[in-house]
């Protein structure tokens, strides 16, 4: 098909002048988002040659609001957009990765409406907190928000891209109950933050399972560790001190390898069931030695991969269709089918 009756038909299609489309395919920019998007479905539609079509496309500008890679969960995440991005060059998207300090919600929300003027669209991984959804939801009237990892179900967001923490935590509930057998036991569960809801979802499926299921496992204390990796080990040590009968520990977030020097430090490392998520290369380490009982990892590159899915299919980027409330999977690992060291 000759190019410029292509453009011609595009523009016919997309009810705009020939010169918003040649704008729009040369990055001239003047072009509203609802334009360069008409123009972008109809290059689709109308099949201009996919190579020069990708080669015109405007590159987009992406935020990724996050922890500290200092987690180590958050610093493969942030390998994972690395990664990811390279593999779908198709997508023309740039990801841009900003680290907040999740115990400041202020903080977090001032620096997500400065930074939003400079994006074509965000994507949050943060704790719940009504300022922040607030700010979200002003800004998603003008841009394309997706939550990742843990929801914020008021913040305007286009999508959750995550597992169902949930059903995550219903599986721990399940393993901890037969790990520890019909004689059961006191348990700790410790939490990074109440406020993320992914961590509070965890939380209420592990207690339900316990309920349902496994009666003679009682939990004593549910603690929290402000995501910081020192205090989770000192939180569990005091806890366990008060409570020399615990059994089995459910480490929702970071710290497990402060937790695991407690477990060994106070001689429990034969006596204590822990069950954590995450296959980290230090929490693999732990599973191999058998510090750790089990790990539910949901692989942040499955994640990252959904969450650029959704946006090229928003942009009009693809043509793959993403189901959007469909949670993200994620696998149980044991001593037994660990997978070696990358």
């Amino acid at each position: 098909m000759n190019r410029k009756t292509s453009l011609n038909q595009i523009a016919e299609a997309a009810g705009v002048s020939l010169s918003t489309v040649d704008r729009v395919l040369n990055r001239r920019g003047g072009v509203s988002p609802d334009k360069e998007a008409r123009v972008l479905e109809w290059a689709n539609r109308l099949h201009l040659d996919r190579v020069l079509f990708r080669g015109y496309l405007r590159v987009l500008r992406v935020a990724v609001v996050m922890q500290s890679p200092k987690n180590p969960f958050y610093r493969g995440l942030r390998d994972a957009f690395t990664d990811i991005t390279a593999a779908m060059p198709d997508m023309r998207i740039n990801c841009f990765l900003h680290y907040v300090e999740v115990t400041d919600a202020a903080a977090t929300t001032r620096k997500i409406n400065q930074i939003a003027e400079s994006y074509d669209a965000l994507i949050v991984v943060c704790p719940d907190d009504p300022q922040l959804s607030d700010a979200l939801r002003r800004i998603s009237a003008r841009m394309p928000i997706l939550t990742l990892v843990t929801d914020l179900p008021d913040s305007g967001r286009i999508a959750y891209v995550g597992p169902d923490n949930r059903q995550t935590g219903r599986v721990a509930g399940e393993l901890m109950g037969r790990f520890l057998g019909p004689a059961g036991g006191e348990l700790l569960i410790l939490l990074g933050m109440h406020r993320i809801i992914g961590h509070e979802e965890r939380e209420m499926g592990f207690r339900s399972v316990l309920r349902e299921r496994f009666p003679a496992c009682a939990i004593v204390d549910s603690l929290e560790s402000g995501e910081d990796q020192a205090r989770a080990g000192e939180v569990v040590y005091r806890a366990l001190r008060r409570h020399p009968g615990v059994r089995g520990i459910y480490n929702v977030s970071a710290g497990n390898t402060a937790i695991a020097g407690t477990i060994r430090t106070l001689g429990l490392a034969q006596h204590v069931v822990l069950i954590t998520h995450e296959l980290t290369p230090e929490r693999r380490a732990m599973l191999r030695e058998g510090v750790i009982d089990a790990i539910i990892d949901q692989d942040p590159k499955a994640e990252v991969r959904r969450a650029l899915e959704v946006l090229g299919r928003h942009f009009n980027r693809t043509e793959t269709e993403v189901r959007l409330e469909e949670p993200t999977p994620f696998n149980i690992f044991i001593r037994e089918n660990c997978p070696p060291a990358w």
